[in-house]
């Protein structure tokens, strides 16, 4: 086929809207190009690989392969392309990693603010680097359990790392019941009694906030929490903190093991159990690959490493440390974050107990706008969007960034009225923050040097391993919902009664309703208040948290009955 031209097309945004309905009709078969005086010229495309509709097309007859070159995605709008991604029980890495296969693309192309929590309805947005919206659209057809991906846009920048003011959440409590419920005769008068309830303990919330604790899932789901492996890493101990990645419930093995057996353990949990237990008895790392799902990405790594054989002989069983920089380096962080998480747990519900909402002497507060050294330079976050604090030049190869920083209160300051609670701040553990000058401080000294605390010292925080050697860092005491909490109180009558809609459902709904006229078409029991029949009460909270903010904590603190909650140890991963 020889190539086509168009005429000049001078509206760049609209040549960017050709381009991709070429590829998008023509389905990749016919590429198009810029070329001189705004003209798109179009021509066949080559085969040189497959994708998820079984052919990917990369390469065309003019010689330039599919968009690459900064011109041609320029037209299209930026390098890179950012989506929608909505999904049901699924990790987010989950859904990437699905997504990178089909299109062979490495999940380190994609980029996002923050992991959405498994066990919900989520959406959030995503970007990937040099990537087709007619590609990925076609991988909506092999998507499975209510995921999605949609609303594409090309830009000219990736997401990033805690790039999010924060998160907006729904969250439905079923079978709700409240005190003085058991002396009414009515369900309408139970349903009031609960309208008034829950108005009342969202006011407190929104006044008051809830001690700003790391969540559950923080500290990992199996039975030795990240922050035990963290411990161990700091402690430098990197077999015990391979022996802790590599531990599973003996439930889970049993389950495994049994095909017959009705235990509440998924799949991908007795498979990891079943691998991990061959690789401790046989060493055969092939065979325990075979069964450690692809998403326990620590694990088969570790594995892989130490299980290299050359000449019949494992050439680094016993290298630990090898084993463990062999794991995403993310992901290694997030075993130390977990350990600083539990200390300031820890440290908050101790400063709680001490001097509630008071502001005394020695509190610290955050000095001013940040200081940065270098205005070029943005600052950096974690994946729970906290600022990480970067150590000197001197002492690292790391990029200096921005430099968050604390000081304490004097008497005087803590009595003036000038700061309240809702400036405290404490810090993660690191040898680059300062501890606060009263009783918290030397708390954080006692628990860490603890049998519990890993017999560290909380001013001895530098390791000959950058990555965990930690400069800490700084979290508010204390945090609030946005403004413009709501809730809803409704009866339903069956325990499996659908009571929200998520927003791939409304879309859904919408086109529907289009389809056919603009015909309603209801998900049972979305607008039901109170009907004939109903039985239970539900009560739906919509809220809006910052980043790094738990819903978890904030709905414990909306549940309990006056005054906040002091850490337990079900917050740190092993309740």
């Amino acid at each position: 086929m020889r190539t086509i031209s168009t005429w000049p097309i001078d509206d760049k945004s609209r040549r960017g809207k050709a381009h991709e309905a070429i590829r998008r009709i023509f389905r990749g078969h016919l590429a198009s190009q810029h070329a001189e005086k705004n003209q798109i010229i179009i021509s066949k495309s080559v085969k040189v690989g497959r994708g998820a509709d079984g052919s990917r097309w990369s390469r065309h007859d003019a010689g330039n392969s599919r968009g690459k070159g900064k011109l041609g995605w320029d037209e299209l709008g930026g390098e890179y392309l950012h989506f929608t991604l909505h999904k049901e029980n699924k990790d987010t890495m989950e859904i990437i990693s699905f997504l990178g296969s089909q299109i062979k693309c490495a999940p380190k192309h994609f980029q996002f603010a923050g992991t959405k929590d498994r066990r919900a309805v989520t959406v959030q947005r995503v970007s990937v680097y040099r990537q087709h919206a007619w590609q990925l659209a076609g991988l909506n057809k092999v998507l499975k359990h209510g995921s999605k991906i949609g609303d594409f846009k090309y830009e000219t920048y990736g997401l990033e790392l805690g790039a999010l003011w924060g998160n907006e959440f729904t969250i439905t409590l079923r079978d709700c019941h409240f005190k003085g419920e058991e002396s009414m005769w009515t369900f309408k008068d139970q349903l009031e009694l609960a309208r008034k309830t829950v108005g009342d303990a969202v006011a407190r919330l929104q006044e008051n906030g809830f001690i700003n604790y790391y969540g559950l899932q923080r500290f990992g789901s199996f039975s030795a929490g990240t922050d035990e492996v963290g411990k161990k890493l700091l402690q430098g101990d990197f077999e015990g903190a391979v022996s802790l990645i590599f531990d599973f419930h003996p439930s889970a093995l049993q389950a495994g093991q049994d095909p017959n057996s009705e235990a509440k353990i998924s799949t991908d949990d007795r498979n990891r159990a079943v691998g991990l237990d061959i690789w401790k008895r046989t060493g055969n790392a092939n065979k325990a690959l075979e069964k450690i799902p692809r998403k326990f990405s620590a694990e088969s790594n570790i594995i892989r490493y130490l299980g290299l054989e050359r000449g019949g002989k494992k050439v680094r069983e016993r290298d630990f440390q090898g084993a463990l920089g062999a794991i995403q380096r993310n992901l290694r962080l997030m075993y130390v974050h977990a350990y600083q998480s539990l200390v300031w747990n820890k440290a908050a519900g101790r400063r709680w107990e001490l001097y509630g909402n008071r502001v005394v002497e020695g509190d610290l507060v955050i000095v001013g706008d940040k200081e940065s050294k270098d205005d070029d330079i943005e600052a950096e976050v974690d994946e729970d969007g906290e600022p990480i604090i970067r150590p000197a030049a001197a002492d690292s190869a790391a990029t200096d960034g921005d430099f968050t920083r604390a000081r304490p209160l004097t008497k005087a300051e803590a009595e003036s009225g000038k700061y309240d609670i809702f400036d405290v701040v404490l810090p993660l553990p690191g040898w680059d923050i300062v501890y606060p000058q009263n009783e918290v401080g030397a708390f954080y000294k006692e628990f860490m040097g603890s049998e519990e605390g890993g017999r560290l010292d909380p001013y001895d925080m530098r390791r000959p391993w950058k990555d965990y050697s930690l400069s800490g860092g700084y979290r508010k005491l204390l945090s609030r919902p946005a403004p413009g909490m709501s809730f809803e109180v409704r009866g339903y009558a069956e325990e499996t009664q659908q009571l929200v809609e998520t927003d791939l459902e409304r879309l859904e709904k919408k086109e529907k309703a289009e389809a056919n006229g603009n015909e309603k078409d209801e998900v049972a029991g979305a607008e039901a208040k109170c009907a004939e029949g109903d039985k239970f009460i539900a009560v739906i909270l919509h809220m809006k948290l910052g980043a790094s903010q738990y819903a978890t904590i904030a709905l414990r603190e909306l549940l309990k009955a006056g005054g906040l909650k002091t850490f337990k140890a079900d917050f740190a991963g092993r309740g």
